[in-house]
């Protein structure tokens, strides 16, 4: 049989999954380009600043409960489901009321002391999404994505509807606000129309103490996702002025949507491939790690060559002319991102898989790391430049601590891994390079060009260095197809 038709299966089954990414990545994409040509530079730096005040207080206290009932037998799968929805429910309580407590001192920070209700008005939206019904997302462990997407299609173009009338009515940062309930109310009301099961809360079950051990060091390890993701707006906000954060919130946004979709992409089909091979073939399971220490360099090398060709095409056709980088704030971010990258997966589908949820919380606590810097280059240089520079320092900081706590397990893959890793890298690099000697990453032509060479290569290098691995680690589906091997 054809290779294409063998790979053509999987790929549909994945269709749905890459749907969702779409649905869950694209959107505050779209939203950001409806508040960029609708709103001011002030208002749109406000509106980054709510939207890094809710990302931070839901990141620190997210206790990835779907992920923990993947971790559930089947038989116990619906006492845990019930305990993680009575944990969720707890939270949603506990959070969105310090959310709501701690308005008028984010404000105050911020500069803001008058608006502290735009603030405080975010609590409520914690408490909304508690009521989630988690089984659409758990299904995905067992590769069904359909139900998840339509709740993610629903939900997102409520949301993004709700968001650009207000942008057209009130041409202020009350338009996220407005789209973020709307968002919320219509995630909650499909979870529970589209689930398979009854929605039900166990607060009595022994599952509930597991998942709130299960969840708590993710707490931490949500310190560390929000000073990576979040905490570099505040500074800018709070040092540069809010014009200044709402360029920055673009530039990033153009960045981490396409990071985000590929992380979303090969993190959950990760998560299902280990999950199904940890306790049936250790050989398989091992080469599934393998597999995907040679594989994902590859799709961080592309990431990275697409910022540096495309972002300073994109961004300002897409936002506005204002949004535009220079040649050295464009390398710095690039390479910031494919750090951030590189140091996620196969790392963290391992450490789920195995419940070494306190690794995974200190290897993104350690990219807290990033605030000093960007606060003391900041401080000194006043510039994008500068912040991105310290964004820089915090990812390679977390990268080393990555490789620290997880070389034990991760051994056997570190030799595939440091090959595909420093081929990676280079590909990135040529690709700096180029920007900087050529008007490639300014032009079209040139920029297409080096894309064409760029791609091809890092594709290439992939199929090279994981030819053999994938036979051991997908062992079934190529004694189906014995020609391919």
């Amino acid at each position: 049989m054809p290779i294409w038709r063998i790979a053509l299966a999987p790929a549909l089954r994945a269709l749905p999954l890459i749907l969702i990414s779409l649905t869950e990545y694209l959107t505050p994409f779209l939203r950001m380009m409806a508040l960029s040509h609708g709103l001011s530079l002030l208002e749109l730096g406000f509106a980054s600043v709510l939207t890094a005040t809710y990302g931070t207080f839901e990141s620190i206290t997210d206790f990835a409960l779907s992920r923990f009932i993947f971790s559930a037998s089947r038989d116990e799968y619906d006492k845990a489901l019930a305990s993680a929805h009575a944990l969720a429910l707890l939270r949603g309580f506990v959070v969105g009321g310090l959310t709501t407590i701690a308005a008028p001192m984010v404000a105050t920070a911020m500069g803001l002391s008058q608006s502290w209700l735009d603030f405080a008005v975010l609590g409520p939206v914690v408490l909304i999404r508690s009521f989630e019904h988690l089984g659409p997302r758990v299904a995905e462990r067992d590769y069904r994505y359909g139900t998840q997407l339509s709740v993610a299609l629903v939900a997102n173009l409520c949301g993004l509807s709700a968001l650009v009338a207000a942008v057209l009515i009130t041409h202020s940062h009350i338009a996220f606000v407005i789209g973020l309930y709307t968002q919320m109310t219509a995630q909650v009301i499909c979870s529970h129309l589209f689930a398979d099961g009854r929605y039900r809360l166990s607060f009595r079950s022994p599952w509930l103490k597991k998942a709130f051990a299960f969840g708590l060091p993710l707490t931490i390890n949500g310190m560390g996702l929000a000073a990576s993701g979040q905490g570099d707006r505040f500074i800018i906000a709070g040092m540069l002025g809010l014009p200044a954060v709402g360029v920055y919130a673009v530039t990033i946004m153009a960045t981490t949507v396409p990071l985000a979709m590929i992380n979303r992409i090969t993190g959950t089909t990760l998560m299902a491939a280990l999950y199904n091979s940890i306790n049936a073939d250790a050989r398989a399971h091992t080469a599934r790690v393998r597999l995907a220490a040679q594989l994902l360099p590859m799709l961080s090398a592309i990431n990275g060559m697409g910022i540096l060709m495309l972002l300073n095409l994109m961004a300002p056709l897409v936002f506005g002319k204002q949004f535009h980088l220079s040649p050295m704030a464009l390398i710095i971010l690039t390479f910031a991102c494919f750090v951030r990258e590189i140091r996620g997966d196969p790392f963290s589908s391992m450490m789920i898989n195995q419940g070494q949820t306190r690794r995974l919380a200190a290897t993104n606590l350690s990219s807290i790391t990033a605030l000093p810097f960007e606060f003391i280059l900041v401080a000194a240089f006043s510039s994008f430049e500068a912040a991105l520079a310290g964004r820089l320092m915090g990812e390679i900081v977390a990268l080393i601590v990555t490789l620290k706590l997880t070389y034990a397990d991760f051994k056997p893959a570190m030799p595939a891994y440091a090959v595909a890793f420093s081929a990676a890298l280079a590909l990135v690099s040529a690709a700096a390079a180029v920007t900087l000697t050529t008007s490639a990453g300014e032009a079209w032509l040139p920029s297409l060009a080096a894309l064409a060479i760029g791609i091809p290569t890092a594709v290439g290098l992939a199929a090279l260095l994981s030819h053999t691995t994938i036979r051991i680690a997908f062992p079934r589906l190529m004694s189906a197809h014995p020609r391919v091997a």
